[in-house]
């Protein structure tokens, strides 16, 4: 639909064009109109016409005057000029604003007609070459996306890849001379444990685009699970690389920061290399100090150093299995990947990359996952062994893959058959709490552990399980001495207290009085 503005200080001029156009075509809307120069270009700001039929002389400053400030803020718009006196001067001012269509009153229907169709016909051509720019734009921003991602996935994996080193830097024009480069990974923390594809998807987009703004040396692989690789290049300017990892990491964190929202980024650094081929070792590194960032509650960020390096040579995988095994119990898979990778890492150090070794120090995790789901009251159907596998990576990949479908089904059990359990234990306190209720009693109800009732409830409820049975004692406790004269020895008892001074002590605390200054403020 194109939108017309008709512009004449003639208001009978105005009707006819409009007469003209609305018995004609149907392609078209008149949004506004004008009676002189200096509404023209008010009106023209206001409605952003597509086309504007456009006379000359008018009160306030002239036709030509008009176009020449609508065309300052709106060059995309078309003129027709419309006309009562034949000359070629003024024909000559409208050429200088790449005008073509000129009408003379009064004007004939036909003419109104075709110099309208041309310039909807040449509105329409501009509008498909915009949309033919814009679509060649995307397919070509999106195939070097892929080439990127590709490339930086080949470092990681040390993947033996069809492209040489040359072919490498025609695709992406990657330059690596005189330049150094350390791998960043970026991680995303949701107050969702379970976002989706759309979610991640605008991550992902708003990371990339600060990347590339604050850094254009830089090349962004793919957001998998809710990690980033990225591959940094920079110049050798004599500046120190832990000091400059700092400042970059930094500065993205912050700007991304400020456009997420309900999510955070963390970010670990590896080392700098001089060989591209070193990138995954720098990759490693910055998994490794990644996952030192999500142990440390103040931190969002890392670099790898001498002092970390030192301190990954004594770390204990018997501490990341800990890690690991409470991230998957949480349902958090997120947390679960994160700490998987440097799990992962330290099995295959600890077996001296010997993959028969990793792959049975990687069942017998699954062991130690397997009993302690048990203990939580949840029986998912693990299968302990991963098959016959050749390399670490398919032991990896395949350990990933099982290991994210155990934490969803904890995400799901915590949302639903969690949710469940816990209801039943609020029920049975809601309706024992005037008996000697345990939460021994309450957890071999519903079929859990003690220790485990306890956590779960108080990560549900946001309140402690034997807080609630206090909270519900003393609500039922004043519903009674809101409904008649009971004595409060007689309340105490029928509330689960049998020592009325406790039960005076626990009302205060709860209440702010005491149950005889509750009563007697409550009857006055």
């Amino acid at each position: 639909m194109v939108k017309v503005m008709l512009v004449d200080d003639e208001p009978i001029e105005r009707e006819g064009i409009s007469f003209i156009l609305h018995k004609n075509r149907s392609n078209f809307q008149v949004v506004a109109e004008a009676g002189n120069g200096k509404e023209a270009v008010e009106g023209a700001l206001v409605w952003k016409p597509d086309l504007i039929f456009m006379d000359i002389k008018m009160p306030e400053f002239d036709g030509i005057e008009a176009i020449r400030q609508i065309t300052a803020r709106l060059p995309e718009t078309k003129f027709i000029m419309v006309s009562a006196f034949d000359t070629f001067d003024y024909a000559r001012e409208a050429m200088k604003f790449g005008i073509k269509e000129y009408l003379l009153k009064p004007s004939k229907v036909s003419d109104v007609l075709q110099a309208f169709d041309r310039m909807v016909e040449e509105l329409e051509s501009e509008k498909q070459r915009e949309w033919d720019t814009e679509q060649m734009n995307r397919r070509l921003e999106r195939a070097h996306s892929f080439v990127e991602r590709d490339f930086i996935v080949s470092l990681i994996m040390d993947h033996v890849h069809e492209f040489e080193h040359g072919e490498w830097k025609e695709l992406l024009g990657l330059e690596l001379d005189d330049k150094k480069g350390f791998a960043a990974v970026f991680s995303f923390e949701s107050d969702d444990l379970h976002p989706d594809r759309e979610e991640k998807s605008s991550w992902y987009k708003i990371l990339k685009n600060v990347l590339q703004e604050e850094h254009p040396d830089c090349f962004t692989g793919p957001l998998t699970g809710f990690q980033v690789p990225v591959l940094v290049l920079f110049k050798d300017e004599g500046q120190d690389d832990e000091e400059k990892r700092q400042e970059f990491v930094r500065k993205i964190l912050h700007q991304v920061q400020k456009k997420l929202e309900k999510s955070r980024l963390y970010a670990g650094a590896g080392s700098v290399v001089t060989n591209i081929k070193q990138f995954s070792d720098s990759y490693k590194e910055a998994i490794y100090v990644l996952e030192l960032v999500h142990n440390n509650p103040g931190a969002a960020y890392s670099v790898y150093n001498e002092r970390l390096k030192k301190k990954r040579k004594e770390m204990i995988p018997f501490e990341i299995e800990r890690e690991l095994v409470e991230a998957v119990k949480k349902g958090d898979t997120a947390r679960g990947l994160q700490v998987f990778e440097t799990y992962f890492q330290s099995i295959m150090q600890a077996a001296d990359f010997q993959e028969n070794l990793v792959q049975k120090a990687i069942e017998d995790f699954f062991i130690v996952l397997s009993r302690s789901l048990n203990e939580l009251g949840v029986e998912p159907d693990i299968q302990v062994g991963l098959g016959q596998l050749e390399t670490t990576m398919q032991i990896k990949e395949s350990a990933k893959s099982k290991l994210i479908n155990i934490t969803e089904h904890l995400g799901e059990w915590r949302a639903n058959g969690m949710r469940a359990l816990l209801l039943q234990a609020k029920e049975y306190v809601d309706s024992n709490y005037h008996k000697a209720v345990s939460l021994e009693e309450a957890a071999e109800k519903i079929g859990i552990s003690s220790y485990y009732l306890s956590k779960l409830f108080k990560e549900r409820f946001e309140i402690t399980f034997m807080d609630y049975l206090k909270t519900t004692r003393i609500q039922k406790a004043v519903e009674l001495m809101r409904d008649g004269n009971m004595p409060l020895k007689e309340v105490a008892l029928n509330v689960g207290y049998k020592d009325p001074n406790y039960f005076s002590t626990a009302f205060k605390k709860e209440m702010g009085m005491s149950p005889r200054e509750y009563r007697s403020k409550y009857h006055k």
